[in-house]
Parts: structure tokens; sequence; C-alpha cells
């Protein structure tokens, strides 16, 4: 995973899987709307230096404080090449599965997303035309 797509730290609001029974959990940081914060490669970070917050599991009903690993936890994400696809949300994924799918016209489809930015940051290794039809077929098979 590239460190652009971190860039600007992580949702505070997040879909993680639940440790308890691996069912979609839901994750809000303590801070707010602050994003979590990522170590860049010059040491740098963001505002808050905890990933602490409420989980909520959707499944198993487990509610409590949790520190959240990520990407390792995100419920969204799928293995393609050796890298991890991940998504803050179903939303999210979603998004990225119309902007694999638009090929030529990603601009359009990334203008119209609220992940825009997070859609120009994703890895070469996941726009590649070879990686289209199994990147998407992957994301259908996870959202269901």
């Amino acid at each position: 995973m590239t460190d652009r797509y971190y860039n600007k730290g992580i949702a505070p609001r997040l879909a993680l899987a639940c440790p308890q029974c691996g069912a979609e959990a839901r994750f809000e940081s303590l801070y707010g709307d602050l994003p979590l914060p990522v170590l860049l490669a010059g040491g740098e970070a963001g505002p808050k230096q905890s990933w602490a917050g409420r989980l909520s599991c959707l499944g198993c009903g487990l509610n409590r404080t949790h520190e959240v690993d990520w990407p390792r936890e995100a419920f969204f994400q799928l293995a393609y090449r050796g890298d991890t696809l991940w998504a803050f949300d179903r939303a999210m994924m979603v998004d990225i599965a119309a902007y694999l799918r638009a090929g030529p016209d990603r601009d359009a489809v990334r203008r119209q997303s609220p992940y825009a930015t997070r859609l120009m940051r994703l890895p070469k290794t996941f726009l590649a035309a070879r990686a289209r039809e199994p990147l998407i077929a992957k994301i259908e098979a996870l959202l269901g």
C-alpha cells in the first residue's frame, strides 16, 4: 500500500470487522469529525495520536471502546496482487467500483464522489486495465 493512499488521515467513522464475530461493526472516533492521524514518511502525524473510539457490532452486539488497527481491521477490504484494497465503509467501496468500471471516464466519476481525493490516490496496481475485471468481481462479491 502506498503512503499516498493514506495521506490525509483516516475517516473518523469506519466499518470494521468485529474482533469477536467478524461481522460488520461500526467505529466512531472519540475525537468527533477529526481525521484519525497517519504517520507519513517524514514522521509527521495528524492532530491526535490515538485511534481510539467506540465499536458497535451489528452481528453479536459487542459495544466497547476500541483502538483501531487500520487497515487490518477494515471490513471492506480485499487482496489483489499482494496489495490490499480497502474502503472506510460500503459507500466508499461502491464508489471505488464505479471508478474502476469507468475506465477512461474516471475523472467524471471521481468528481461526483465524496471520496474524490481518495479515488485519485488509489495505487496504480488497482487502476491497471488488467485489474479492472478481477477487482470489480471481488468488490461485487464483497458487497453481496
